[in-house]
C-alpha cells in the first residue's frame, strides 16, 4: 500500500471512530446527508450514461471496471446486507429483507437490470431504511458489539453506520470519475 493510501485509510478510520461516538440521531442525519449526496450525483443521468464504462479505471486496483448501475447494485446489496447484520446484533427487526454480506465487492444483478429511473428511489429508500434502523436502536451495550471490516478492522454498530457514509462517498467519487471520462456519453 502506498503512503497516500495509508493516509486515506487512517483518515477514514478516524472518521468512523468520530462519527461512531455521536448520537443515534446524529447518525440518522448522516444517512439523510448521504441520500442527498446520492441524489445530486445521479441527477440528470440517463440510462446510456449509467451503463458507460470508462477506459481509465476508477475502481479498486485489479477489479474490472464498473458502470454506474453496477456501482448502485453493489451499494444496494451491501448496505441492505449490512443493515441485516447490524439489526441482528442489536436484537431488532431488520428494516428490509436482504442477504448478509459475506465478501467485499458483492453486487445485485437484479438491481443492475433495472432502469436508472427504478434505481434512484431504491437508493433513497436504502438510505431511509438505514436511518430508520439507526434511529430506532435502543441505547446500551449492544451498540458496543463489534464485528470486523476487512480493511478497517473491528467496528462497533454505530461505527458501521458511519461506514455506510464512507462507503457511499467512495462510490459517489467513483461515479464522478466515470462522469469525468472523456468518452462519457452526453445523454
Amino acid at each position: 500500500m502506498t503512503q497516500a493510501m495509508d493516509d486515506r485509510m487512517t483518515k477514514a478510520q478516524e472518521y468512523l471512530r468520530h462519527q461512531g461516538a455521536k448520537s443515534l440521531g446524529d447518525l440518522g442525519a448522516l444517512m439523510d446527508r448521504t441520500a442527498g449526496d446520492w441524489g445530486r450525483c445521479l441527477e440528470g443521468m440517463s440510462d446510456a450514461q449509467a451503463v458507460f464504462k470508462p477506459a481509465t479505471p476508477t475502481g479498486p486496483e485489479g477489479e474490472g471496471e464498473w458502470c454506474a448501475k453496477e456501482v448502485l447494485g453493489h451499494v444496494l446489496a451491501s448496505q441492505r446486507g449490512l443493515n441485516v447484520t447490524i439489526a441482528q446484533m442489536a436484537g431488532v427487526e431488520p428494516p428490509a429483507k436482504a442477504e448478509q454480506i459475506r465478501t467485499m465487492g458483492v453486487k445485485s444483478e437484479d438491481d443492475e437490470a433495472r432502469s436508472l429511473a427504478d434505481l434512484l428511489p431504491r437508493i433513497a429508500a436504502v438510505c431511509e431504511e438505514s436511518k430508520r434502523l439507526v434511529t430506532s436502536l435502543p441505547e446500551g451495550e449492544k451498540l458496543e458489539q463489534k464485528f470486523p471490516h476487512p480493511i478497517f478492522g473491528q467496528l462497533n454498530l454505530k461505527e458501521w453506520f458511519a461506514f455506510h457514509r464512507v462507503h457511499a462517498m467512495d462510490h459517489i467519487q467513483q461515479i464522478q470519475a466515470i462522469k469525468a471520462d472523456p468518452g462519457y456519453p452526453s445523454a
